[in-house]
């Protein structure tokens, strides 16, 4: 992943940068903010799509503007999709709060193409912010998922990586209670959020890889609600030592 940190068109040569990176096989890579930032939302997108299209990479784009400028970008991004023919889980809109500000009848239309062109969406679920619609999401078909940011870097202190533990923040943040949605957060915290990372299956199937945490907990859940400690994590089929954090046989 090649991801820009503060614009892409507005630092010299970090475009050139994400073109170098995709040709020497860089599996994604990402823009940000196109508009805010770098005051150029068609040609920042332009030059990110150009590569996408030329090398194969997914992209990336996270999108912090608010209300309809916000969703004016989401507009431009699919419509460039929809242009290139970019196939389905190529394209991922990060953050993506304009979602959220507008009037229900502009998101529905812009989950709609999401859903039809194959775009996905990620949260880190923000403190005091409006979440994403878990079921307009899920409704429209729209591929969805956590990830982690501000882990003691520059943009903030927070953050210790645990996807369990933004699940829990959704959810609270969600206000969502109902026992089917429970289940469908951990469900996207854990099986269903494996497309975040990797391209092959990931459940406690035969011939799956072995990632499992084990937790000391009554269902699923009870392992979101009361954030329980991990009693066991086996990666790739050997158990880690959580003490040391290091792999151990697994007995």
């Amino acid at each position: 992943m090649a991801f820009p940190q503060d614009g892409v068109l507005r630092r010299l040569g970090v475009l050139e940068l994400l073109e170098r990176a995709a040709a020497d096989g860089a599996e994604h890579i990402g823009g940000l903010d196109p508009a805010l930032i770098d005051r150029d939302p068609v040609g920042q997108l332009d030059g990110l799509f150009d590569i996408a299209s030329r090398h194969g990479c997914g992209l990336d784009i996270h999108l912090h503007e608010p209300g309809d400028l916000g969703a004016f970008e989401f507009d431009l991004i699919l419509d460039r999709v929809e242009r290139d023919g970019l196939p389905a889980g190529l394209v991922n809109i990060a953050h993506g709060f304009a979602l959220v500000d507008v009037d229900a009848e502009r998101r529905r239309d812009l989950l709609q193409r999401m859903g039809e062109l194959g775009v996905s969406m990620t949260t880190v679920a923000p403190v005091r912010m409006r979440q994403l619609p878990l079921h307009e999401l899920d409704a429209a078909g729209v591929r969805f998922g956590f990830g982690t940011d501000g882990i003691r870097d520059l943009w903030s202190p927070y953050g210790d990586g645990d996807i369990l533990g933004i699940a829990w923040q959704y959810g609270r943040s969600s206000g969502l209670v109902r026992d089917e949605d429970l289940t469908r957060i951990v469900q996207l915290a854990s099986s269903d959020g494996a497309w975040c990372a990797t391209d092959e299956s990931h459940d406690l199937r035969v011939g799956d890889r072995a990632d499992i945490v084990l937790l000391d907990a009554e269902n699923a859940m009870d392992a979101l609600v009361r954030r329980v400690d991990r009693s066991a994590v086996i990666a790739g089929g050997r158990l880690v030592d959580l003490e040391s954090m290091r792999e151990v046989p697994w007995e």
